[in-house]
């Protein structure tokens, strides 16, 4: 069924403009974490899936109608479970501790060195991605 016809009661402004796209269409398992998670994996989610966001994001650029990139689209959210699938398989330990402490010190980086560094040192050693990031500042009091 037509995106339109569906939904024109519930979303009359955002989606009613919206032609010759079906639900089927965007059909994909989603990521479902927090931001705390999300935020905690950033630095590393973005290398590993380098390749398929630039992708994505080209080609929403290019064409500058997300129907024409849900294919793109499909595939960066793809790499992004992969990633958190791996990151749980072989880090998720020290990850779960550096984000429940984002979460607890409201997404702060700078209350949770400790953690970082530890979760660090695990994705290089098991996924092989170095954090290229400038976030290993102590904090002093």
């Amino acid at each position: 069924m037509d995106l339109c016809l569906e939904c024109c009661g519930l979303f009359e402004d955002m989606a009613c403009g919206v032609k010759d796209v079906k639900f089927e269409d965007l059909d994909v398992e989603e990521l479902q974490i927090t931001s705390a998670v999300l935020m905690g994996g950033a630095h590393h989610l973005g290398q590993y899936c380098d390749k398929d966001f630039k992708t994505f994001m080209g080609c929403r650029y290019e064409y500058k109608d997300p129907r024409k990139c849900l294919g793109e689209g499909k595939q960066a959210t793809k790499c992004a479970l992969e990633f958190f699938k791996k990151l749980k398989e072989e880090c998720n330990d020290v990850f779960t501790k550096h984000w429940t402490c984002l979460d607890y010190n409201n997404q702060e980086f700078a209350y949770c060195r400790a953690t970082q560094k530890k979760y660090d040192a695990c994705v290089l050693e098991k996924l092989g991605l170095e954090c290229t990031q400038p976030v290993h500042i102590e904090l002093h009091d």
